[in-house]
């Protein structure tokens, strides 16, 4: 699938709460996490369906498990049901993680996260939505978290800037980062 970039209008668009499991559910749910498992330069670790044009609150992630392997899931309709009253910008305070998004080559910029979240969400078994409740700590909370803002319409972006921090944009020729004006980021 095509992964869209701003300023699609479906990455503004609040997504709609999946109700049953179809055919056409399970088709997109298995094109969604093709797409993300074969995105090369760069690779991402989660993708939503707002992101692919399509205005379902469902998104897929591709993390490490405690062991190293990389896992793929996919969430339906997840809601953030409680988390830590600790904002980060990295795993501790010296190090500050940098977050970037599919829909936004080349932009980067920290975001103040919960450092742990709990969530509810659908999982399908069998063709039942099923519902699940779980714990995400550190990085795993951080791509969780933002992927549930693109199901409202919520870009990294947008929480830097109300945070007043910076947002980089790689350079083609250098490569490093450089700081973007925030006005110009206004218009996604």
């Amino acid at each position: 699938m095509k992964i869209v970039t701003i300023p699609h209008e479906s990455l503004r668009a609040e997504a709609e709460l999946v109700t049953a499991v179809d055919k056409k559910i399970l088709n997109f749910i298995q094109e969604l996490e093709k797409t993300l498992k074969n995105k090369q330069n760069p690779q991402g670790v989660g993708l939503a369906a707002p992101q692919v044009d399509k205005n379902w609150a469902i998104f897929t992630t591709l993390l490490e498990n405690d062991q190293g392997a990389l896992i793929q899931r996919v969430f339906i309709n997840p809601q953030l049901s409680d988390a830590s009253d600790d904002l980060i910008l990295g795993p501790n305070d010296d190090e500050t993680q940098l977050e970037g998004c599919l829909s936004m080559p080349g932009l980067y910029g920290p975001v103040f996260r919960h450092e742990w979240a709990k969530f509810r969400f659908h999982a399908i078994e069998g063709t039942e939505l099923v519902e699940k409740e779980e714990v995400f700590t550190d990085f795993a909370a951080r791509v969780m978290q933002h992927e549930i803002d693109h199901l409202h319409g919520i870009l990294f972006t947008d929480r830097a800037l109300e945070d007043n921090l910076p947002v980089y944009k790689e350079s083609k020729i250098t490569k490093k980062l450089e700081e973007v004006d925030p006005e110009l980021l206004s218009f996604f």
